[in-house]
């Protein structure tokens, strides 16, 4: 069920975002408890001016230009899941593409109810499909 929405900024080439789509997808699926094939993922790709950050707000180094902001829209999880999930998507993403976790911003957007969602034909995820 969850939605992900990557902004970074402009001129990752497309084995670059394949790399990210994958470690997110992987991390989901495995703490997260995602069903695989649940692939749905929108990537904003942002001129510099257009995506601000602090390079150094609670981080250890200085964020880079690999900077990027992961919304995760999702059904409502246990803490000891999120904190699974934050770890395994950033260390995914260390090892392909190469993003230090200090350019990993993740933030959970949570939907209480099934018929939140609607996965096609105007029929509510809680009406099964």
């Amino acid at each position: 069920m969850p939605l992900v929405r990557v902004t970074l900024l402009k001129g990752k080439s497309p084995e670059y975002l394949d790399a990210v789509s994958t470690g997110i997808y992987d991390a989901l699926v495995k703490s997260y408890v995602m069903p695989e094939e649940d692939l749905f993922q929108v990537f904003e790709q942002k001129e510099p001016g257009e995506l601000r950050f602090d390079r150094n707000f609670r981080t250890q180094h200085s964020r880079t230009d690999n900077f990027m902001i992961v919304n995760i829209k999702s059904d409502a999880r246990r803490a000891e899941e999120k904190e699974a999930l934050y770890k395994s998507i950033t260390e995914n993403l260390a090892k392909s593409p190469g993003i230090d976790p200090q350019d990993v911003f993740v933030s959970l957007d949570v939907n209480t109810y099934l018929e939140d969602y609607s996965f096609g034909n105007g029929v509510s995820n809680a009406k099964g499909f």
